[in-house]
């Protein structure tokens, strides 16, 4: 297996840091050299250890992550393979990202085992069982998010699921539209199935609705976090609609920004 995997996890919110910090040390390959919240702390943190691996949030307080990574650029020669963890998806933000050498960004919240993979993949030491084939990464984004609406567990009877599908990958392929709900986004989608906004939008509010009352609780909690629970509500169907479309996003922005790297 050869030497450990020395990470450094740098987030303000303990609790992430919590949780990362026991998922990855849990890995016997892998070593938690600290955790901070604070981007100077990191910095002194990451020149001490010279770990593999930096897993960090934009939002640290002293400087936030994009001066992390200027004083990383000037203090080290050899950096450490970067993994942001962010609430935040705009381009702007994951261009500038990638430019100083993120090779994987993950929305918030987001599952600690899917960072646990990430971190393998980004060291070359993802297990065989866990690669994915090329066919994987060849699916059309249609199939993508019928899988992930199957696996909530959306009946696909449901006129609402496939509202939610076209909705979704219309979201995808234009993030601006999830801005024009009722004036654009609904209409489309109405118009692609031939009928009419008032009933898309119901449909869709149905079909999130089975998913929050009787779909499947894990699933939900690796989309949305912590937030499943009847004491915070259901999400409205901009929110359900943007969440899926910014997974699907980001896991297509890092895909082509590791192809490119090949």
């Amino acid at each position: 297996m050869g030497k450990n995997i020395t990470i450094v996890v740098a987030d303000s919110n303990l609790e992430t840091c919590e949780i990362l910090n026991d998922t990855l040390s849990a890995e016997k390959d892998f070593k938690v050299a600290g955790t901070v919240g604070d981007g100077k702390a990191a910095l002194e943190l990451i020149k001490r250890h010279d770990p593999d691996v930096l897993i960090m949030d934009f939002n640290l307080s002293t400087f936030d992550g994009i001066k992390l990574l200027e004083k990383l650029q000037e203090v080290k020669k050899r950096l450490p393979e970067i993994l942001i963890t962010t609430a935040v998806v705009r381009e702007s933000v994951l261009n500038m990202a990638y430019n100083f050498g993120a090779s994987f960004i993950i929305q918030k919240p987001f599952d600690a085992q899917t960072v646990v993979e990430r971190v393998r993949q980004i060291t070359n030491r993802m297990p065989e069982l866990m690669t994915r084939t090329p066919a994987a990464h060849e699916r059309s984004l249609e199939s993508i998010v019928t899988d992930i609406l199957r696996e909530i567990g959306i009946p696909a009877h449901l006129k609402g699921f496939k509202y939610l599908r076209e909705a979704i990958v219309l979201t995808v392929n234009d993030m601006d539209i999830i801005n024009s709900m009722t004036k654009v986004l609904y209409p489309t989608v109405a118009e692609r199935f031939k009928s009419n906004g008032i009933l898309v939008e119901r449909d869709i509010r149905s079909a999130i609705e089975v998913a929050w009352d009787r779909g499947n609780i894990e699933a939900l909690q690796k989309l949305f976090g912590y937030t499943v629970s009847g004491k915070r509500g259901k999400p409205t169907n901009s929110e359900f609609i943007a969440l899926i479309a910014d997974k699907i996003y980001l896991d297509q922005k890092d895909r082509e920004w590791r192809q490119g790297r090949t």
